[in-house]
């Protein structure tokens, strides 16, 4: 959130490249294995509120760059040819340098930062794009393809994309040339990745309040992001059947007989084993599959679904031959089940202070860099405390491909969560059957 004008400087960078005809893109829209990898930062997040409408309605700009990154990861998976993934799934502060160390870890082509705007001179209002001063990373055709689409929505898009210097004398690593303004622009130019912000509207202007104010409009502005994303690196929308749009979405967890989801309990690993393998397109429930394990008895409640995941490897027993269902199972369990599930490869070290030297440090490297898992505000994954039931659907939603923004409106079921605890709707998501929007 910042009040950025198009200045005069930047016209006239724009404009000189445009007239001898210098590309202002850094590379090539052609990558070497064929995909582009986006990664989406919705701006803000936590204690990090950034800016509030007008009229007394109080949008926060952290909570509508994540609604608005959700739709618009939404949107962009269905194309073929892209990958993408967002800096955060959830309300909570990161530092720039950890979302650029993110994009680096996740190998991003671009990152798109989603912000809005604000300003005391509540005339002011429309779209614009702030672009890197720096030409090895500057991006003005993609964002000039962004605005292209906004535009069609009726918001002004005249401000166009601009550059902007820092303000504290922060210099390039050259040493001749001023900084961007942008601290997360900077970390990412550090690290060889180019990055746009795309401000969407002014939160302060009534005149754009009908862009942002209903989840429809945050929906169709997703979508004019995600068309101006597509076109500009000649995206098609995907045919071969992998990106089906679903219609319903059933429930893959369950609240308990009192009314209670209890989001702080733990899960045992038949929970764990039974909530994947019903997850599991090649699950025949008519089927009674067979397994060695010594203490998953036939007559369990869970012995079906243990036994399905045992014969894919999905789970093994321990040197004793057991399974220990009722045992809960640990965030460093859980995260090598997902890797077998999901048929990811251990990859190198997670980055975590805590997992150096554990043996799941392979699996938990290879969750967090497709963007399944996080750690907490000091780096620390506890890799050995149980997993909890809030904790498993926000990473089962991100596995699926499950976002709260973009389905229908759930009835909460349960007694024991409300709409301001952290992972309402994932549980909500998670835990309650429902239409997906369209």
């Amino acid at each position: 959130m910042q009040n950025y004008r198009l200045n005069f400087l930047a016209a006239l960078f724009v404009s000189a490249a445009v007239l001898v005809g210098v590309s202002l893109f850094a590379g090539s829209n052609v990558y070497a294995d064929g995909q582009v990898n986006v990664v989406i930062d919705p701006g803000h997040g936590g204690t990090d509120y950034g800016g509030t409408s007008v009229g007394g309605l109080e949008f926060q700009e952290k909570s509508l760059t994540f609604k608005l990154a959700q739709y618009l990861q939404f949107e962009l998976r269905r194309y073929d040819g892209i990958s993408v993934n967002l800096t955060r799934y959830a309300d909570y502060h990161m530092t720039s340098v950890e979302r650029a160390e993110y994009a680096q870890r996740v190998g991003a082509d671009i990152v798109i930062s989603l912000h809005f705007n604000t300003a005391s001179d509540r005339t002011y209002h429309g779209a614009s794009v702030c672009a890197s001063g720096l030409w090895e990373y500057t991006q003005p055709d993609l964002g000039y393809s962004i605005l292209g689409e906004l535009s069609q929505l009726g918001i002004d898009t005249s401000a166009g994309v601009f550059t902007k210097a820092s303000g504290t004398g922060n210099m390039w690593w050259d040493g001749q040339r001023l900084a961007d303004y942008s601290a997360v622009m900077r970390e990412c130019a550090y690290r060889d990745i180019p990055l746009i912000s795309v401000y969407h509207c002014y939160l302060t202007s009534y005149d754009d309040l009908i862009y942002y104010n209903t989840d429809i409009a945050l929906r169709r502005m997703a979508q004019a992001d995600a068309a101006g994303i597509a076109a500009y690196y000649g995206l098609s929308l995907d045919e071969s059947g992998n990106s089906v749009e679903r219609t319903y979405d059933e429930a893959y967890m369950n609240g308990y007989e009192d009314g209670t989801f209890r989001p702080s309990g733990t899960i045992t690993r038949a929970e764990a084993a039974t909530m994947l393998a019903k997850l599991s397109d090649s699950y025949d429930p008519n089927t009674v599959y067979e397994t060695s394990l010594s203490d998953v008895p036939t007559w369990a409640w869970y012995y079906n679904y243990v036994a399905f995941m045992n014969s894919l490897g999905f789970v093994t027993g321990d040197v004793y031959g057991t399974f220990r269902p009722d045992d809960n199972m640990t965030k460093a369990e859980f995260a090598i089940l997902a890797c077998r599930y999901l048929g990811l490869q251990p990859s190198g070290e997670s980055g975590f202070y805590d997992c150096q030297g554990h043996m799941a440090d392979g699996y938990i490297a290879a969750l967090r860099n497709n963007g399944y898992v996080g750690g907490d505000e000091n780096g620390m994954f506890h890799p050995n405390e149980d997993m909890i039931r809030s904790s498993v659907v926000m990473m089962m939603n991100r596995i699926l491909g499950r976002y709260p923004a973009c389905t229908t409106y759930k009835e909460n079921p349960f007694s024991d969560i409300t709409p301001d605890f952290w992972a309402y709707e994932n549980i909500l998501e998670a835990a309650v059957p429902h239409e997906v929007s369209r």
